[in-house]
C-alpha cells in the first residue's frame, strides 16, 4: 500500500471515530507500529491531525492529563519490570533524585532494600512510600502540589532543587521520541525535570515502550541530554533507531 493510500485511510478512521490508537491502525493497514507512528507524524505537520498518547485523534485536540491513580492502572506489571532493572543502578550511599510518576514510584517502593540512601523527590506519594521504609533520609523539596500527580512544582520547588546536587538521577517522561527528544504533557513539571537532570551527573529515565515515538506538549531534554533508558521491551527497528542516534536503551529482564 503506498505511503498516499494509507495516509487516505488513517484520516478517514480518525475523522470517524475521533480517536485511534497506533495499534488499530496498524492492524487495519497490515504495516508495522513504526511506520503508523511516522505516518502520524507527517500528517500532523501537515496540520491533519494530532497526535496524542498511543494514537491520534482530530486537529487541535489536546490530550488530557490523566491522574496518577489512573496512570497507576495501566501496565503495572511493566512498570514492576522497569524498576527492578533500574535498581541495579543503585548502590548503597546513593544520592538521587526522583521525578513524579508511576513508574518512579515502583522503583521507590523496592529502595527499601538498599541502606543508606539520600534521596530527594518533588513527589508528595513518594516521599512518603520512601519514608516507610525507615532507612533513608528522605527530602521533600516544597512547592505547589499539583492534584493530578501529587508533584510539587512551581518557583519555591524549582529554586530549592538549584541548591542541591546528586550522583543519579531517575525521572519518567510521557514521550521519548527521535526528533524532540524527552516531553510531557506538563509544563510545570517539565522545567522541574529539566532541573533535576541540571543538578545530576547521571540522569536514567524510566519508560515504558508506549511512550517511544510520542511527542507532547512541554519538551524538557534532548535525547543525549540522558545516560540511559530503561524500558520494558522494545521492537527492533525503533531500538535500532535510538541507537544510531547514540541513545543507550536497556531492555529489563522478564
Amino acid at each position: 500500500m503506498l505511503a498516499a493510500e494509507r495516509h487516505s485511510k488513517i484520516l478517514e478512521n480518525v475523522n470517524k471515530q475521533k480517536t485511534v490508537t497506533v495499534a488499530e491502525l496498524s492492524k487495519l493497514l497490515d504495516v508495522s507500529e513504526v511506520t503508523i507512528r511516522k505516518d502520524l507524524i507527517k500528517l500532523e505537520q501537515e496540520g491533519l491531525l494530532s497526535r496524542v498518547h498511543g494514537g491520534a485523534s482530530v486537529a487541535n485536540f489536546l490530550p488530557l492529563e490523566r491522574s496518577f491513580t489512573e496512570k497507576q492502572a495501566e501496565r503495572q506489571e511493566e512498570k514492576a519490570r522497569i524498576a527492578r532493572q533500574a535498581l541495579g543502578h543503585i548502590q548503597p550511599g546513593d544520592t538521587l533524585m526522583l521525578g513524579a510518576g508511576s513508574t518512579t514510584m515502583e522503583l521507590a517502593r523496592l529502595l527499601g532494600q538498599i541502606p543508606e540512601l539520600t534521596i530527594v523527590t518533588n513527589a508528595v506519594n513518594i516521599a512518603m512510600e520512601l519514608n516507610s521504609h525507615g532507612v533513608h533520609n528522605v527530602i521533600l523539596i516544597g512547592g505547589e502540589m499539583r492534584a493530578k500527580s501529587f508533584a510539587l512544582v512551581g518557583a519555591v520547588a524549582e529554586d530549592n532543587l538549584k541548591k542541591l546536587s546528586v550522583y543519579k538521577c531517575f525521572i519518567g517522561a510521557d514521550g521519548i521520541h527521535e526528533k524532540d527528544g524527552f516531553s510531557t504533557l506538563s509544563l510545570a513539571e517539565s522545567n522541574i525535570n529539566r532541573i533535576m537532570m541540571e543538578r545530576s551527573r547521571k540522569v536514567y529515565v524510566l519508560a515504558d515502550h508506549s511512550k517511544f515515538g510520542e511527542s507532547h506538549f512541554s519538551r524538557f531534554a534532548d535525547l543525549a541530554d540522558v545516560d540511559r533508558i530503561i524500558t520494558d521491551r522494545l521492537d527492533m527497528q525503533t531500538q535500532e533507531s535510538f541507537i544510531d542516534l547514540g541513545v543507550k536503551i536497556e531492555v529489563a529482564q522478564a
